[in-house]
């Protein structure tokens, strides 16, 4: 079965390298020239376990957005490509509002939005050392990406939706990209948020000492630390690089959302939402109604002693 699973990846690779990516090209030529009405796109960013992955999928219900989906995002090189892909075979399937049932980050629904990394990765690098400075970003980079957000924004008639975790620490040029852009700061509780963390990396790798997730740029000396401060910290940073590029770029394009109201009143949060977006000149139209409210996850789920040093590392760190 990984013999199989292996070829068709190849296969598919070699797919999308000789026939979709210069089909992508000619598609997204055909879009040209740049626009600036379809470059302000719009990013949900915060710390993993922060609730960016309910809000995506309630903002792709609300709105008409353009993203990438389970099946666009599988066509990371040819996105434009995998949307066309994903809106055809969705006739077939008769596809019906998104649901809202994930896995850290992964959503169940073939057609439910995707983190899409391999498409990140084209421009940004991997690994544990991801944060990008202002001006590191090569030009030509730059114009790929606005390029290709733009020219699917244009072919869509409709803004682009992005959340990936892993651009709270690529703020700086995607602003370069987009001048326009805005953000959507996810906020959680600090405790909640670490406990949800070390269950992931409990889950995910079978124990709470190797890494999950998002690394800030201090990666290398959270990593000397105890596994309970490691996971604090790890949203300290996030936020605190966030909270830097909001001072550098003006806190005009930056919204924050509080996990426990999205949960709590939903349609609310939709409304002071949509009320940036027009403030900020992002034109999208609404969609359909989503829930009134989601179930909220807060209080302690994992043992007392690590509880109990996950407050106290919050502590030491939000309240000095």
């Amino acid at each position: 079965m990984k013999r199989i699973s292996k070829t068709l990846g190849r296969v598919a690779d070699l797919l999308m390298k000789w026939l979709l990516t210069p089909l992508e090209q000619f598609l997204l030529g055909s879009a040209a020239p740049d626009d600036d009405r379809f470059a302000c796109p719009v990013f949900i960013i915060g710390p993993p376990r922060s609730g960016t992955t309910l809000l995506y999928q309630v903002l792709v219900n609300r709105f008409n957005f353009v993203f990438l989906d389970n099946v666009a995002s599988r066509l990371y090189a040819a996105p434009l490509v995998g949307i066309w892909l994903s809106k055809f075979l969705s006739v077939f399937l008769a596809k019906k509002q998104i649901g809202y049932a994930s896995n850290y980050g992964r959503t169940d629904s073939v057609f439910g939005p995707s983190e899409a990394g391999e498409f990140w990765y084209r421009w940004f690098p991997r690994g544990e050392h991801v944060y990008v400075p202002p001006g590191a970003t090569k030009p030509q980079s730059i114009q790929e990406l606005r390029r290709q957000v733009v020219g699917i924004s244009k072919k869509f008639k409709a803004p682009m939706l992005f959340k990936n975790t892993y651009n709270s620490m690529r703020i700086a040029p995607i602003a370069e990209a987009f001048p326009q852009a805005v953000f959507l700061v996810c906020m959680r509780d600090e405790v909640d948020t670490a406990q949800s963390i070390l269950e992931g990396r409990v889950k995910r790798n079978g124990n709470k000492t190797d890494w999950f997730s998002v690394p800030p740029r201090q990666i290398d000396e959270i990593k000397a630390h105890p596994y309970w401060e490691q996971v604090v910290e790890q949203v300290y940073y996030i936020y605190r690089q966030i909270d830097e590029d909001i001072q550098r770029l003006g806190p005009e394009r930056f919204l924050r959302i509080s996990y426990r109201r999205l949960c709590e009143d939903t349609r609310g949060t939709m409304d002071e939402i949509a009320r940036f977006f027009e403030s900020r000149g992002v034109d999208v139209s609404v969609r359909n109604e989503v829930p009134e409210n989601f179930p909220y996850s807060t209080g302690k789920k994992i043992d007392d002693a690590d509880y109990v040093r996950l407050q106290e590392a919050v502590n030491r760190l939000w309240k000095p």
